[in-house]
């Protein structure tokens, strides 16, 4: 099977009028040899005509399965309405005439395998969407991949469906559910698989968390048929006497995690508001293949889509190619239930295991680098799952998921917090947080992205450095695994990635991590002692400089370069750059220009609030007694700290600093 071609979709900048939709399609070998990263594509959207196609969608669905309009046969009723407002939410999302969109297009057309739309926007029907041949959830096993910032477990996977928990009509208003949990118990059980059924009075939430909690006998597909609704600021599954199964009440599921196959028959169970605490909440419990449902299902279709999309998911399909085919079976229905229901995970997942176990790992470090087939022993491996079930909601391990792993190593957080004491300690893990709450993934703003691996996470250019020093020094000692230990002294080695500037602003030298009688032979401390530069004869330019040229090296996985460092010294506005250049008269000028501009931000990159804050420093710089002169840095300073809102004035707090007697102290020099 080919593998699956990624859509990242992020939605930024988004207000009343307009939302920024940022699109990188990730092809493989199913689309010719088109490389593995594509470049990134903007469109300015109107989110209200999203919501208004979208509603459309979702109110001709709802027709037909209340049976309200005519049969869903192709140019039919609800096949023509889902077509035309799928058509219509297609063009808008996918303007041809914006930038270079029609070349993702085209290359979307391309796409023949799998696709996965990975997005943190969770309200497009992207199943739906109609590129004028026919919808994606028909022509693509179409999967979605929800970002978010919850850490999540890395489940397991299974050989195949041993045992099964089937829960539904459960406050007993709901025939048509008892009636769909009979036949999918009925169905299962001649197929050997044992089930365990909760209904009515017996599908109290603290029975269907006992069950679903089971380590002795874990379930390996839990399907649910009634009620999805809210309940104050709540939403989740109910269950008997109104009680609701939300997140929150499935935190204890973390030890095992949830079971890889979940269904989940609802009113728009993974529609508008729901997703967030259903679908998503049992794939961040490690639940492999979530199916939800946009919108109610007739009763028949709900039950036939079940038992197409369990029967070729049992027989070997990947999920994707399963759900497809259901889709494709029940097309010609007249309650149009083919096109409510929405997979939630990998396409090209299916039911595997690990031969020796039966249990999935997630995997090591890449096997398709060789410095990196070398296995973990199993203190390194306990950490690098850790990293990775911590890192997973983000997409991927940055070089600061792997800070966060070996400062929760006993010895290690013992040496940190040994040399800057507890609050500073505390203050470096506010700091960690801080920046992984607001990272979006190491394909997405972490400047150490990015290396896809087979298991469709990404290890950034510093993780994978780590681990391949980390091999070397185990071969150099003649050793077939890697340990803790050579992670440590290998993260030291080659500087620590962005993580290093955390340690730096904390106090701690990036070598504190290792023990203070480590091996000479390793000792990887060079220049000033803590692998860092050493800069203190460079003036406050040319540092200034340097760090710039490290973070656009960062942001592209690469060690600075001489393009890079050029390009850092234009960005700076460098005034010895700028005297040699507008020697050669005016093309001289020009080329400063266009070289000083490349990296200038657009007005649609800053937020809201930092346009609030260059307004504010403007209206200072007015205010004072030359308001011709440019807005200095100070200005811009001070206008930061000021708001008492900033994420700048947080910042400085965890620092250990007053931003307020940062604010007079600056005053005084304005």
């Amino acid at each position: 099977m080919s593998e699956p071609a990624t859509l990242n979709v992020r939605v930024t900048g988004q207000d009343r009028m307009s939302a920024r939709y940022e699109y990188e399609l990730r092809v493989g070998s199913a689309v010719g040899d088109s490389p593995p990263l594509e470049m990134e594509y903007t469109v300015e959207v109107d989110p209200g005509l999203v919501r208004d196609y979208r509603a459309q969608i979702d109110a001709a669905l709802t027709e037909a399965a209340a049976g309200e309009s005519a049969a869903s046969v192709p140019g039919s009723a609800p096949a023509k309405e889902l077509a035309k407002w799928g058509k219509l939410l297609y063009g808008h999302l996918f303007p041809r005439l914006q930038g270079n969109v029609a070349e993702l297009v085209t290359r979307l057309h391309a796409s023949t395998g799998p696709v996965l739309v990975r997005t943190n926007e969770q309200e497009v029907p992207w199943e739906l969407l109609h590129d004028g041949t026919d919808f994606l959830g028909l022509k693509h096993d179409l999967g979605r991949k929800l970002v978010g910032k919850r850490p999540v477990v890395g489940g397991r996977g299974i050989s195949r469906v041993r045992r099964a928990l089937i829960v539904g009509d459960t406050i007993g208003d709901l025939p048509s559910a008892r009636e769909e949990v009979a036949k999918v118990a009925a169905w299962l059980r001649d197929r050997g698989i044992a089930c365990t059924v909760l209904l009515g009075e017996d599908a109290t939430r603290l029975a269907v968390i006992t069950e679903l909690a089971s380590e002795e006998t874990p379930y390996d597909l839990f399907h649910f048929c009634g009620h999805v609704t809210t309940g104050g600021d709540k939403s989740g599954l109910m269950m008997h006497n109104r009680h609701l199964l939300h997140a929150g009440t499935l935190q204890n599921l973390d030890s095992r995690g949830a079971p890889p196959v979940t269904f989940i028959n609802g009113c728009a169970s993974a529609g508008e508001g729901l997703v967030a605490n259903m679908c998503m909440s049992f794939m961040t419990l490690g639940a492999k293949t979530v199916v939800g449902t946009r919108t109610d299902v007739a009763d028949e279709g709900a039950w036939l889509f079940a038992a197409e999309f369990y029967g070729r998911l049992l027989a070997g399909e990947p999920a994707g190619g399963a759900v497809r085919a259901a889709r494709v079976a029940l097309r010609e229905r007249p309650d149009a239930a083919w096109a409510s229901f929405i997979l939630y995970g990998d396409p090209a997942a299916g039911i595997t295991k690990d031969a020796a176990t039966g249990i999935h790992q997630p995997p090591e470090p890449p096997e398709d680098d060789d410095d990196l087939t070398m296995a973990l022993d199993p203190g390194a491996q306990k950490l690098m799952r850790r990293v990775r079930a911590a890192a997973a909601g983000r997409g991927g391990v940055a070089s600061i998921d792997l800070l966060q792993g070996l400062l929760g190593e006993a010895g290690i957080r013992q040496r940190i917090e040994d040399s800057i004491g507890a609050s500073a300690m505390q203050a470096l893990d506010q700091m960690i947080h801080y920046v992984l709450d607001r990272s979006v993934g190491p394909d997405g703003d972490d400047p150490d992205a990015g290396f896809d691996t087979d298991d469709g996470g990404v290890l950034s250019d510093t993780v994978i450095r780590v681990f391949a020093d980390a091999a070397t020094r185990a071969a150099e000692d003649g050793r077939s695994t890697i340990t803790t230990a050579d992670i440590t002294v290998a993260f030291v080695a080659v500087g620590g990635g962005v993580s290093s500037q955390l340690l730096e602003m904390s106090g701690v030298p990036l070598d504190r991590l290792l023990p203070d009688d480590r091996d000479p032979v390793h000792d990887t401390a060079e220049l000033n002692g803590d692998g860092l530069l050493p800069m203190g004869d460079l003036s406050r330019d040319a540092v200034g400089v340097m760090r710039f040229a490290n973070l656009l090296a960062q942001k592209h996985g690469e060690v600075i370069g001489t393009y890079t460092l050029l390009l850092a010294f234009g960005a700076m506005g460098s005034e010895a750059l700028r005297r040699g250049m507008y020697e050669q008269g005016s093309a001289g000028e020009r080329a400063f220009r266009k070289l000083s501009e490349m990296l200038t931000p657009h007005r649609r990159d800053l937020s809201p609030r930092v346009h609030d804050v260059l307004d504010q420093a403007r209206r200072h710089n007015a205010a004072a007694s030359v308001p011709s002169a440019r807005v200095g840095e100070t200005a811009i300073l001070l206008a930061l700290l000021e708001d008492e809102h900033s994420s700048a004035r947080e910042l400085i707090q965890n620092l250990g600093l007053d931003p307020d007697q940062l604010i007079r102290s600056r005053e005084t020099s304005r």
